[in-house]
């Protein structure tokens, strides 16, 4: 199970919002090493909220630690990037057999849409994060 300190930002139309409250780089170099901390400050300045499960009956404000099942993120980055990937390559090929190299870039482009298309409209897995617990003292940031 991977576990993540958030606290719960709101409940809305039945479905509870968290923010996490994860540290942006690991603790090996603080975010003076890697620079994830710098590309999280980038890509994500504003707080990122996600839709979880609250079988718990969680309350805005509070402080809460998210899980989610094992193999599922693998399962989502495989999705993600062994899909399209597969696809692009199967479509240059099938498009080079037929007629040479302008087609074969034709045909993974294809592949890269049709790629697209098939992720965004599958049905969602049934891993979803839930909320396990409630309450964490390292869990200090307030939400605006």
């Amino acid at each position: 199970m991977i576990e993540m300190p958030a606290r719960v930002a709101r409940i809305q139309d039945g479905q509870t919002w968290v923010i996490s409250e994860a540290p942006s780089s690991c603790g090996a170099c603080a975010g003076k090493g890697c620079g994830s901390s710098v590309f999280n400050r980038i890509w994500h300045p504003e707080y990122q909220e996600y839709v979880v499960e609250n079988g718990l009956g969680a309350e805005p404000g509070q402080a809460v630690v998210i899980g989610l099942e094992d193999g599922a993120l693998l399962s989502a980055s495989a999705s993600a990037y062994i899909i399209p990937l597969v696809a692009v390559l199967t479509g240059a090929l099938l498009g080079q057999w037929i007629s040479g190299e302008p087609t074969a870039a034709l045909g993974g482009l294809l592949g890269l849409v049709l790629s697209a298309i098939w992720l965004k409209k599958r049905p969602p897995r049934a891993s979803a994060p839930s909320i396990l617990r409630l309450g964490n003292p390292r869990c200090s940031r307030a939400i605006d």
